[in-house]
């Protein structure tokens, strides 16, 4: 009895927690770099249209590798959410424009290679 009274606690408190959890970027500069390689193509091919979701069938191997919630192209780059839960969300941004800081929201912050890693509230 006592140990299913347990399971069942160690469940409500996983149920409680683990949403509140953030993911981290990876620091690795390979990766780092193969991603920004790869949305730089993304945002090169003709045939993808800016403003839109890139399908899962054509994410690059890297970037489909960080499993994100989708894959977006435009005017300024490419986003590449990795955990969105309600109101939170993060992931990565490659800018178009490598010179141009990502300021139209705060929340971002470099984490190499040209690529910055956001969390929004």
């Amino acid at each position: 009895m006592f140990g299913r009274m347990r399971a069942q606690a160690v469940i409500c408190v996983a149920v409680l927690v683990l949403p509140g959890c953030s993911p981290n970027p990876t620091q690795d500069p390979a990766t780092l770099a193969a991603i920004r390689a790869e949305a730089r193509a993304l945002m090169a091919n003709p045939h993808v249209d800016a403003s839109s979701r890139v399908p899962e069938s054509h994410w690059p191997r890297t970037i489909g590798s960080l499993r994100p919630e989708w894959v977006r192209i435009d005017e300024d780059g490419v986003d590449i959410p990795v955990k969105v839960y309600f109101d939170d969300s993060w992931g990565y941004w490659v800018p178009r424009d490598p010179a141009r800081l990502p300021g139209r929201r705060s929340g971002y912050r470099a984490v190499g290679e040209g690529i910055y890693w956001y969390h929004f509230s």
